[in-house]
């Protein structure tokens, strides 16, 4: 054994483990039907080395590859390898895509990209090229997936990496390691520290929630989305409000506790209506039901009178929610709408009929359907129908506060145009009466 070590070196499961704890990573060691492999973090991206064999079992190739899924909604793509009599005959019939404007480093490699600015930005970092400059061998890229057969949500792509043969230089696996670490940041974050990065923490909790596995955890989401949920909040900019509302509903239960709470943090009167539907919510966020988290932010950003407004009509008396305005209509009626599956279905139905919400007639159908109709929320949604069925056939639309309008033809109780004349067709007045 040691003769073997002495005539061809450490192991590659030697180097391999040395290089996992050198990048403070995950050592996973092969066997029958897995291979070794390394896995890191680097920010929120997961790098993984391993190798892949390719052939048809009687000439086999092995390769050295890195991978690292990350989220890419530009579909911005980039590939890039050394330099060779061929790739130069490729440049003079028009086959590189990009120069990046450092002589030397056109020279020695072959860029393509979809996106020449992008990919010029990227290549101007004197790291990356440095870094890139180190490999004897590179076939770096952008790989795109997508189609029925991806594993990968959308949105998702990979950096990737592969060289022919098993990579056992301890200092080379180190430098692709940092190379990936590099490039992510740049094409992610574009170089930035992003801690108090609005658009970057936007971006970051828009990347699709979930896992990627093969044989292991390539990527996942959850805390990097979670994270800049917070970061959202403490930053207070109102722009995030659109994207935290659109995970207010995520099956991630502890981001949508963190979006609920940056909401209230932003301290903007826009953060209250994504809040206000999730008064009828049934849902669970963490432990507790999330119409009692939505009370909670919507009590800070001073709408303790809403929040009353809801619960008494929850409780029956629908008194302060028939005397409300418009502001917030749309959003009153979504938690109503909501309510309709839980214990308090019957009241919202009777809430949504007092209130003349006829553009709940859907939900209502909906909740309808599964309900019994002797049910005593299934006999409140079906007269909630009746009457807003009847609301909706008016030749006028019926706000709340017309509860009790006529509800005869307008022609028969208007009288005609200017000349004050009755419609035709309509009785006339008795004698004495004007």
């Amino acid at each position: 054994m040691n003769f073997l070590k002495a005539l061809f070196g450490p192991s590659q499961k030697t180097i391999w483990r040395q290089l996992s704890r050198e990048v403070r990573g995950q050592f996973h060691e092969g066997g029958l039907l897995t291979t070794t492999a390394v896995q890191a973090r680097a920010g929120d991206w997961i790098i993984t080395l391993d190798t892949v064999t390719t052939g048809d079992g009687k000439t086999n190739q092995t390769f050295t590859r890195l991978r690292a899924p990350y989220f890419n909604p530009e579909r911005f793509r980039f590939e890039i390898y050394r330099a060779s009599i061929f790739s130069g005959l490729g440049k003079a019939l028009g086959m590189q895509d990009v120069g990046v404007g450092h002589p030397r480093f056109d020279q020695d490699f072959v860029i393509k990209s979809n996106t020449p600015g992008r990919v010029r930005r990227l290549f101007d970092n004197r790291r990356i090229r440095k870094l890139i400059d180190a490999q004897p061998r590179i076939h770096l890229s952008v790989k795109a997936h997508e189609g029925w057969f991806s594993k990968f949500p959308e949105g998702v792509d990979e950096l990737h990496f592969q060289a022919a043969g098993v990579i056992k230089d301890l200092p080379q696996l180190k430098t692709l390691f940092d190379l990936f670490a590099e490039v992510l940041r740049e094409v992610c974050h574009e170089g930035k520290a992003y801690e108090d990065d609005v658009r970057i923490h936007i971006r970051r909790l828009r990347a699709p929630g979930g896992r990627i596995e093969d044989k292991h955890v390539l990527w996942e989401s959850y805390e990097m989305r979670r994270d800049a949920a917070a970061a959202l909040g403490r930053l207070g900019d109102p722009a995030a409000i659109p994207a935290l509302a659109a995970v207010l509903r995520d099956e991630d239960q502890a981001l949508t506790v963190r979006a609920i709470e940056a909401l209230a943090e932003i301290g903007h009167r826009d953060a209250v209506g994504p809040l206000v539907p999730l008064l009828g919510s049934a849902a669970w966020t963490d432990g507790r039901p999330a119409r009692e988290r939505a009370a909670e932010a919507l009590r800070k950003l001073g709408q303790d009178e809403l929040v009353e407004t809801l619960r008494s009509a929850f409780a029956g008396d629908f008194s302060s929610l028939k005397a409300r305005g418009d502001e917030y209509r749309a959003e009153i009626i979504a938690a109503l709408a909501a309510a309709l599956a839980t214990a308090v279905g019957a009241r919202a139905a009777n809430a949504l009929a007092e209130i003349n919400a006829v553009e709940a007639l859907p939900q209502l159908r909906q909740a309808q359907r599964s309900m019994a109709a002797s049910d005593p929320a299934g006999e409140a949604v079906s007269r909630a129908i009746r009457k807003l069925k009847a609301r909706a056939a008016l030749p006028r639309a019926a706000s709340a506060a017309d509860v009790e309008v006529d509800t005869l033809p307008r022609a028969a109780r208007e009288p005609g145009p200017a000349t004050g004349t009755l419609p035709r067709g309509a009785p006339k007045p008795a004698e004495g009466m004007s």
